[in-house]
């Protein structure tokens, strides 16, 4: 006998299936994977005070924040903050959305939560979204660089893409630490990414200027660094540095924040990584397996009873005929 596999959430119409195999590969195509939701994605602990997180917050260890969050989503957006571990809020608001913490929670009273609730869970897989995240990271950096980097005696660095739609630029983190002027040129569907060597990388006073692309398609590939720190500045793009120590003072980020853990009062701006990356090679990462499904017997074919009981029941009428004449 055929059989066929039934899913454990429901009866598996052809519909359904079409539908679940297409949200499937829209989940699989996000680029930061876990982390791409996020304006800030904090792999351990996050402490930072009198600043604002316009987008959603996620990390895997303590939460202990002073300000707002989630102002720039829109209505119920869902868990906007996740704590792995203990969250502490004090003097400010979770808009559009619900709290969530896996230890143990400390809400001081004038803490809103206007379209959500506080709710004790663990959403998240922060240990298999680690590995995900560290295996881009790395991968990354092994991209071969397209385009031209110039870093000039002054300090001034810049990028030029070569028009192509995906541009990888290398650069050590002691010229980046040096310099006074950041520029990156691209072709407007062009993303960019930026490689940048050190374990201690500063960024500080200085500005940015991107021509021809847009922010939300540079990311900054921060792959060795354990200590991170910014101040003074307005960062264009996504961070991400899943190794990193990032203490970020006097400024914003424009962009994901995908780091190790987070200290200071910068802000972070909610315009997410849209550009288009590679495929990750299994080398770097290698996704969990999905869960195996039960095999059911396939229910037997209702018309083919059907004529069974067509057939039985005029064999019993004749034989009741036969009987009568009798």
């Amino acid at each position: 006998m055929k059989s066929k596999t039934y899913y454990v959430w429901g009866v598996a119409t052809p519909i359904v299936v079409t539908l679940a195999l297409s949200f499937s590969a829209r989940a699989n195509a996000v680029e930061l994977g876990a982390a791409s939701d996020y304006n800030v994605f904090v792999l351990g602990d996050i402490t930072q005070k009198y600043t604002d997180i316009e987008g959603k917050l996620a990390a895997g260890g303590n939460v202990n924040f002073v300000g707002g969050l989630g102002s720039r989503l829109s209505g119920n957006s869902g868990n906007v903050v996740v704590a792995g571990q203990n969250l502490t809020l004090s003097n400010g608001q979770v808009y559009h959305g619900n709290a969530v913490y896996g230890g143990s929670a400390n809400v001081s009273s004038n803490v809103g939560f206007p379209q959500g609730t506080l709710t004790k869970a663990n959403p998240i897989d922060f240990n298999e979204a680690g590995k995900e995240l560290r295996g881009l990271s790395q991968y990354l950096a092994t991209l071969t660089p397209t385009a031209k980097t110039t870093v000039q005696p002054w300090g001034a660095i810049n990028l030029s893409g070569s028009g192509t739609a995906f541009n990888v630029f290398n650069l050590a983190g002691s010229d980046v630490s040096k310099t006074n002027y950041f520029e990156i040129k691209g072709d407007a569907n062009s993303t960019i990414v930026v490689n940048i060597s050190g374990k201690d990388v500063s960024l500080q006073n200085f500005g940015f200027n991107i021509i021809g692309t847009d922010q939300q398609k540079v990311i900054y590939n921060f792959y060795e660094a354990t200590n991170l720190t910014a101040s003074g500045i307005g960062i264009q793009g996504s961070i991400l540095a899943p190794l990193a120590n990032f203490n970020f003072n006097n400024g914003q980020v424009n962009g994901n924040v995908v780091v190790a853990s987070l200290t200071g009062s910068g802000e972070s701006h909610n315009y997410l990584f849209n550009g288009d990356l590679p495929d990750v090679p299994t080398k770097y990462y290698t996704p969990p397996k999905p869960p195996t499904h039960t095999q059911v017997p396939e229910p037997a074919n209702l018309p083919g009873l059907g004529l069974v009981a067509v057939i039985f029941g005029l064999f019993r009428n004749r034989r009741d005929r036969e009987i009568c004449l009798k």
